[in-house]
């Protein structure tokens, strides 16, 4: 029979062919080895099961693929089959120093009776007042503990096997599915915690893509329906785009956008109508 590991890293992908690779690049690099990784795709149309299948080499590596592309019914499935001590749910652009895994072992021995944690991030400088992001997505943690809501990002959870074997991610719920899952657990008894150390690089690919006023709108919506009013989001995802790793590289559509595929894309014949309604239109105006 196969020895347990202690780590079981789960994570879902979707056309994460740019991300998951350096994710598992990084935990090939762990000083601490005693893992598996579990990871579950949704069909992604990109060459992400392909390239994640280069790893399969240097460490213990179990891809799956599934139809269904929902975020909590993928970490479902991946908790199931782990067979680790702890699993850790892990998404597929975070960044790993390391020394992560062996600071999460530690800190795991140091605080035998929790149940279910997170830690506490960094960010990249390569986005304005990043350390300013850093900060507010890591005191928000605390806040959240303050007000009786614990709460974590889905991007790190770690739980006993036996936490995961008696509480699911809701699958129903759009967003938050992961805060959810950390009080579903504190119904059952088990103790949540912060650990402000080791922490993994936590990507803001998502405020590059929609910009800081529109993400600033969207989560304070999100943040008021959770806290103050305590909704399931079953129905609401308040513009919190769930569509894996090619969301994020699509191209923003404006006039001047459309313009430019619209030349480059455009016969002779287009083109010369074009030219022609321009002058008019410069005629009207002399």
């Amino acid at each position: 029979m196969l020895r347990k590991p202690f780590f079981s890293i789960v994570t879902p992908t979707l056309n994460e062919e740019k991300y998951f690779p350096l994710l598992l690049e990084d935990l090939s690099k762990q000083t601490f080895t005693d893992f598996e990784v579990i990871h579950i795709d949704a069909n992604s149309e990109d060459l992400t099961i392909k390239k994640a299948q280069v790893w399969r080499r240097k460490i213990n590596l179990k891809t799956e693929k599934v139809k269904i592309r929902n975020v909590a019914f993928q970490r479902n499935l991946g908790a199931k089959k782990a067979r680790g001590q702890w699993v850790i749910f892990m998404d597929a652009d975070n960044r790993l120093p390391t020394y992560f895994l062996q600071g999460l072992r530690y800190r795991i021995d140091k605080n035998p009776e929790i149940g279910v944690f997170t830690t506490w991030i960094q960010v990249e400088n390569d986005v304005p007042l990043s350390k300013t992001i850093e900060n507010a997505i890591n005191l928000g943690y605390e806040a959240y503990s303050l007000v009786g809501k614990d709460g974590a990002m889905g991007a790190l959870i770690g739980a006993k096997k036996e936490v995961v074997e008696n509480v699911k991610f809701r699958e129903k719920a759009k967003i938050f599915e992961d805060s959810f899952f950390v009080q579903d657990a504190n119904k059952l008894g088990y103790k949540f915690e912060i650990f402000r150390d080791p922490k993994y690089f936590f990507s803001l690919r998502r405020l590059k893509k929609e910009g800081g006023l529109k993400m600033f709108n969207i989560i304070a919506k999100a943040q008021i329906d959770y806290i103050i009013l305590g909704k399931s989001f079953e129905t609401n995802n308040h513009g919190y785009v769930m569509k894996g790793g090619g969301y994020y590289d699509e191209e923003k559509h404006s006039p001047l956008k459309n313009l430019q595929k619209f030349i480059e894309k455009a016969s002779k014949e287009q083109l010369d109508k074009a030219k022609k309604i321009l002058r008019d239109l410069q005629e009207q105006f002399e």
